[in-house]
């Protein structure tokens, strides 16, 4: 019967000692961001979960692979992230991209817009009274309802934890070449 081995703890000591596996440098490349890849398209990753994929990650590699999505894919990613944002729908696909980064580095998303008002229904035509004593009632015509305020964009938070973000991680290629080194846990 054979054993399963712990995945993570492997690749962890794949990314710890990199020059005990240079044969397989490229494939670690390739299945990384293939994983990294499948978790943002995954049906169950909301806003924290991407800020917690940046924040393991880092800005950078996180905006190449970003950048190496499908131009649907980005799209799909933010507008299910920041749905009442006006200008997703027929924006560039830069602009999809741009605007996933900065909701991963803190931006709130665009809130719901209020509920409109309905209009309220004219006043009922007085019925004809059966004595003509009574003078007829005027009632005040309602007010127009106000037209629904347009949704202010959201405002960017400063990055947590006093770190700088880059002005604009997709701008910047460079990315370390070995991920920094994490203590092994002792068990």
């Amino acid at each position: 019967m054979a054993l399963e081995i712990d995945g993570l703890a492997v690749l962890c000591a794949i990314a710890e000692t990199p020059e005990a596996f240079p044969a397989i440098r490229s494939d670690v490349t390739k299945a990384a961001h293939a994983l990294v890849t499948k978790q943002l398209k995954a049906k169950t990753l909301d806003l924290p979960g991407l800020r917690a994929v940046r924040s393991a990650l880092g800005p950078q590699p996180l905006a190449l692979i970003v950048d190496g999505l499908k131009d649907a894919e980005a799209k799909a990613l933010v507008i299910r992230l920041d749905k009442h944002h006006p200008d997703l729908k027929d924006g560039p696909a830069v602009a999809h991209r741009r605007h996933l980064m900065a909701l991963a580095a803190d931006l709130d998303p665009v809130a719901a817009p209020a509920a409109k008002a309905k209009p309220a229904k004219a006043p009922a035509k007085p019925k004809p009274a059966a004595k003509a004593a009574e003078p007829p009632v005027e009632v005040p015509a309602a007010a127009e309802p106000a037209p629904p305020a347009r949704p202010t964009p959201a405002k960017a938070r400063a990055p947590a934890r006093g770190k700088t973000a880059p002005a604009d991680a997709l701008a910047s290629a460079a990315m370390a070449a070995r991920p920094p080194r994490r203590p092994r846990q002792q068990e």
